[in-house]
């Protein structure tokens, strides 16, 4: 059986992302974290370990990417797409559903996916895993009327999803997006269901349950299958 063990975790300083830092470090894993500004990013460098890099990266920013890339020693077995921001729970008529904070959530959400896949692409070990974080809230059959754009954005990330996982089927990668539970982080807030460190328990072992038979598929953190 294949050991898979290099991991590079986007969004790394916060909420689930850093949980999956330290979740993958104790499990033995190579991890390479990467974060878009260090003054938020106090508790993650924090971490001292021989198994970890911290690499600053803007998921928009094409030259940011491509610098990450080539500090990148050992192929990727696990390229995870945890980066994202909510600019709020309004609807489309509040205030922060500003032109501007829309643009911000699409660029990050969605384009950031894509853009890290694109640069790091060239980083994956055969028989890699890509991983896109979605949520349930992508899905299209809801009755809300919240977080508009939010939503929207996660269902353009498991729509990209699927084309992603068309393009690198032929090469024997796996490509899936994972909902990771209603989690208490600061987008979550107090009142979900999860801790951030139990969902990135239950994430680690469905990534490492993945087959490329998974292709393309919307998971549950548990591992199981979802509509969107």
């Amino acid at each position: 059986m294949i050991n898979l063990k290099n991991i590079l975790i986007t969004g790394a300083n916060r909420g689930i992302g850093f949980e999956l830092v330290k979740e993958s470090i104790a499990k033995g894993y190579s991890v390479v974290g990467t974060f878009r500004n260090k003054q938020n990013s106090v508790e993650l460098l924090k971490i001292k370990s021989d198994k970890v890099k911290f690499l600053e990266m803007d998921v928009v920013d094409e030259t940011s990417i491509s610098k990450v890339s080539s500090q990148i020693a050992q192929p990727l077995d696990y390229l995870i797409c945890n980066a994202g921001i909510n600019n709020g729970y309004g609807n489309f008529f509040h205030e922060d559903h500003s032109h501007e904070k829309m643009l911000e959530v699409l660029n990050v959400n969605v384009l950031g996916c894509i853009l890290t896949i694109k640069h790091l692409s060239k980083n994956l070990n055969r028989y890699a895993k890509i991983i896109l974080i979605s949520s349930i809230m992508g899905t299209q059959e809801h009755k809300g009327s919240n977080a508009t754009i939010y939503r929207a954005s996660k269902a353009a990330v498991n729509n990209v999803m699927v084309s992603i996982s068309e393009e690198f089927k032929s090469k024997d990668i796996t490509v899936a997006s994972f909902h990771p539970g209603w989690v208490r982080t600061a987008m979550g807030g107090p009142n979900a269901t999860l801790s951030a460190k139990d969902s990135a328990v239950a994430l680690i072992k469905s990534f490492e349950c993945l087959k490329l038979e998974n292709t393309g598929k919307f998971l549950n953190y548990d591992g199981t299958l979802m509509n969107f």
